[in-house]
């Protein structure tokens, strides 16, 4: 289904039953992001995906590369959907989404689910971030290799699940600007990190890593809870990054105790 949100055509999807529950995915993914926790997740909520700007079929619009825009853009799906508070969880990037949105429009978020995510970003990272936003600006002729080659490496930990993930990735990003976009937004944490800002959600918060997420370690996790108040961690074990692929049923059943 499509819904006009400002400059865009949000595309998004809907199952299950109960109290509203949002997943927003994460860079150069689309709402498939959470196949694999989506059963449990629906058997208890009303749970509501969606296509981040300029991924998947939602179109670019006036792209801005900040994420105080992409979770504006949360926000304004909410309201074209006439949706006033929500449960929200997200992955990578769409964690990095949620948090700004919980900061920046607190009356609109019940609670806060955040997965293989961090409020900040290193040097190093940035420099990844923006030498692929170049890349997209540029239409360097190795941006598909570069962007299958950094999916296997988010799949490391998980190869038998790289073939559905390429899928996933290539259809999202078959027009990368959308891409470009959120690199740029996640580039830009480096110098405006959130941490500064993590006191002002009040959202009750999960935060959950993985042991073996070299991407957003157990590190990243710690300095966000640190900066929420009365936030809960869960470090679960076997997982590389994309633990709703990797650790759908535990990663649900966490979601779905959290939420009551």
């Amino acid at each position: 289904m499509l819904a006009r949100c400002d400059d865009i055509d949000v595309t998004w999807f809907q199952a299950g039953r109960g109290d509203l529950l949002i997943l927003v995915h994460g860079l150069a993914d689309d709402h498939r992001a959470w196949r694999r926790a989506l059963p449990d997740l629906m058997l208890r909520h009303r749970v509501l995906m969606y296509d981040l700007r300029g991924h998947g079929e939602t179109t670019l619009g006036k792209a801005e590369g900040t994420l105080a825009q992409l979770g504006s853009d949360l926000v304004a799906l909410m309201d074209a959907l006439v949706v006033e508070r929500a449960a929200v969880a997200g992955f990578s990037l769409g964690g990095t989404i949620a948090m700004r949105a919980a900061i920046d429009h607190p009356e609109r978020i019940d609670a806060l689910v955040l997965v293989a995510t961090s409020s900040r970003v290193g040097r190093a990272a940035a420099d990844w971030y923006r030498q692929r936003v170049e890349m997209v600006e540029r239409d360097d002729p190795q941006l598909r290799a570069t962007l299958d080659g950094d999916t296997a490496d988010v799949y490391r930990e998980s190869p038998a699940e790289l073939e559905e993930g390429l899928l996933i990735r290539r259809q999202s990003t078959a027009d990368p600007h959308g891409y470009g976009n959120a690199c740029a937004a996640m580039a830009a944490l480096n110098a405006s990190p959130l941490d500064t800002e993590l006191h002002r959600i009040t959202a009750p918060t999960l935060i959950v890593a993985s042991d073996l997420d070299r991407h957003c370690p157990p590190k990243a996790a710690e300095i966000i809870a640190a900066g929420i108040t009365g936030s809960r961690l869960e470090v679960m074990t076997g997982a590389g990054h994309p633990i709703p692929v990797e650790k759908p049923c535990e990663l649900a059943a966490s979601i779905n105790a959290f939420l009551g």
